[in-house]
């Protein structure tokens, strides 16, 4: 239990910023519908909240859980959203799946969308909006923080994506791109963010962080740049990779953009 509050302190500190094993997939339609969702692998921090802890006891007291929290059952009971956001989220969902006995821990965030601005809505507040309505503590039990838990996890506070300011993504009929806003400003959030120094020093005891982006389009790509990318034999999904050392160390090269 005390791995389990270790692994969600972190991953409200850091989860949020894209920056554990993430994998984040766009599904477009002909119609600009589609689904957007991110897959956050959090074994390697329960493994190393795991090694941190008490190994006298064994598998005891370790839990399991498959927990599906649909957006719907929370977004009826809130009242600090609009309607144009309860409408947007109605059919989201977020899936928390653990095993700490083996140090597996897999969050889902999942929502449909229909058209290319309720795309860029989701992409640029879906983390948000989960913290804000308090998802994460629903979907593991934890209980809303207070007292100690607010000192321990005071840094959260601040953002719950420290560099997401500095990106600007854009979908479109025919065109997606995400690249970072202004290069200065990037290069100095990171030489003075303390969260991301935070996040440097965790990869030197859990190893890089990687980030992968999938896009599924209706149709052929056109053109299209980014980092690590990959495409399918038809030409309709394609996938960029990076980490967040390559992030940090150069963050012109994390952009991507794409036609189709």
């Amino acid at each position: 239990m005390k791995n389990l509050k270790f692994v969600f302190s972190a991953l409200l500190l850091v989860s949020l910023s894209s920056c554990l094993d993430t994998e984040e997939k766009i599904v477009l339609n002909a119609n600009n519908s589609g689904t957007y969702s991110m897959t956050i692998d959090l074994g390697r921090m329960l493994k190393m909240a795991s090694s941190m802890g008490n190994k006298t006891d064994g598998n005891k007291g370790k839990e399991k859980k498959d927990t599906t929290i649909y957006l719907k059952d929370v977004l009826n009971k809130a009242e600090n959203l609009t309607p144009a956001e309860k409408a947007l989220y109605k059919d989201a969902m977020v899936n928390v799946k653990m095993d700490e006995a083996n140090n597996e821990m897999k969050l889902v965030m999942s929502s449909p969308f229909k058209n290319a601005a309720g795309l860029t809505e989701l992409k640029n507040s879906f983390p948000a909006m989960m913290s804000k309505l308090k998802v994460f503590e629903k979907a593991t039990g934890e209980k809303e923080k207070t007292g100690e838990d607010d000192d321990d996890m005071k840094m959260e506070s601040k953002s719950p994506n420290p560099v997401g300011d500095q990106f600007s993504f854009m979908a479109v009929p025919g065109k997606i791109s995400n690249t970072v806003t202004n290069l200065d400003a990037f290069k100095k959030k990171i030489a003075n963010d303390s969260t991301l120094a935070v996040m440097k020093q965790m990869t030197s005891m859990m190893g890089d962080f990687n980030y992968r982006t999938i896009i599924v389009l209706p149709k052929a790509v056109k053109k299209y740049d980014g980092p690590g990318s990959s495409i399918s034999p038809d030409k309709k999904t394609l996938t960029f990779f990076t980490t967040l050392a390559e992030m940090l160390e150069h963050p012109e090269k994390v952009s991507y953009e794409l036609e189709y």
